[in-house]
C-alpha cells in the first residue's frame, strides 16, 4: 500500500495547501504543529493511515482518530488518497486531535449579506428599529436585497474572493443604505487545525505581503457547508456549485 500512496505524490502534493506562511496571529502559535500527507489504504472511522509529505522513504504512520470523530474534529470525509492535515496530541503522537481533508475545504464558499441603513445625523436619538420602522416602503425594500459574498480557495494558498469586488461607486455613495465591506482574502493557509486567512498588498518588488490576517476556527465541514469561527462568532458558508465563474 505504500507503493499506491508514493504513486499519488506527484498528484497530490503539490496541491497541498502550504503551511510555511508565517503572520502575525494572537491565537496561534508561531509554531505549525500541524503535519501533512496522504490518508492511505486501511484508513477508516476509527484509525488513519498516514503518509507524511514530503515523501522521505519512511511507512505510513497510523493514527487514532476515534476521539476526534467523537468530538466533531473530523472535518471532511477521509478516502484513500485525500491529502489531509493533522494536529496530533500533545501527549500520544499516535492520537490525532484535528483532522482536516484538505480537498473538501478548497472551493468556492459563500454567503449571503443585507445592507443596513446609513445613519444620519437628525436621528441619533433614535433606535435602528424605530428609524426602519419610519421608512417608506421604497428604501425599507432596499434593506431586503442580497449580494452574495464569498472566497474561493485554492491549491498553493491562493484565495480569490467571490461578490463585490469593485471600488464604491457615486450611486453607492447617494444610497441610503451600504453593505458591509467585504473582506477581500487573497492568502491562506492551515496552522495547528486552524484556517488562517490574509488580505494583502503587494510590495515595491511585486510579492504580495500579508497585512491583515484572520484566524478562522473549523465548527463544520460537510460537502456542501462550511462553518468558520472568528472571534467568538459563527459564519456559515455554502458551497457553490452552479458553474459560475467565480475567478
Amino acid at each position: 500500500m505504500v507503493f499506491l500512496a508514493v504513486a499519488l505524490i506527484t498528484i497530490a502534493c503539490s496541491q497541498l495547501p502550504s503551511a510555511t506562511v508565517e503572520t502575525p496571529s494572537s491565537s496561534v502559535s508561531a509554531v505549525d504543529n500541524t503535519i501533512y500527507g496522504l490518508a492511505c489504504d486501511g484508513s477508516n472511522d476509527t484509525i488513519v493511515v498516514f503518509l507524511r509529505m514530503p515523501y522521505t522513504g519512511a511507512n505510513p504512520d497510523t493514527l487514532n482518530i476515534l476521539q476526534a470523530s467523537t468530538s466533531h474534529k473530523v472535518f471532511g470525509d477521509v478516502r484513500i488518497g485525500d491529502r489531509l492535515a493533522i494536529v496530533r496530541n500533545a501527549q500520544d503522537s499516535t492520537v490525532a486531535d484535528i483532522v482536516i481533508v484538505t480537498q473538501d475545504l478548497m472551493g468556492p464558499w459563500c454567503y449571503k449579506v443585507n445592507p443596513t441603513l446609513k445613519r444620519r445625523a437628525d436621528t441619533d436619538d433614535q433606535t435602528y428599529a424605530q428609524i426602519v420602522s419610519q421608512l417608506p416602503d421604497s428604501i425599507a425594500q432596499m434593506l431586503k436585497m442580497e449580494l452574495e459574498y464569498g472566497m474561493n480557495l485554492k491549491a498553493d494558498s491562493v484565495v480569490t474572493p467571490i461578490g463585490m469586488v469593485r471600488r464604491p461607486s457615486t450611486v453607492d455613495e447617494e444610497s441610503p443604505v451600504e453593505f458591509p465591506r467585504q473582506k477581500m482574502y487573497r492568502q491562506w493557509c492551515i496552522k495547528n487545525g486552524r484556517i488562517l486567512l490574509m488580505e494583502t498588498q503587494m510590495d515595491s518588488i511585486g510579492n504580495a505581503i500579508p497585512v491583515v490576517t484572520d484566524t478562522a476556527e473549523l465548527v463544520m465541514l460537510t460537502p456542501d457547508t462550511l462553518v468558520l469561527r472568528m472571534n467568538g462568532v459563527d459564519r456559515g458558508y455554502y458551497r457553490r456549485t452552479d458553474g459560475t465563474d467565480v475567478k
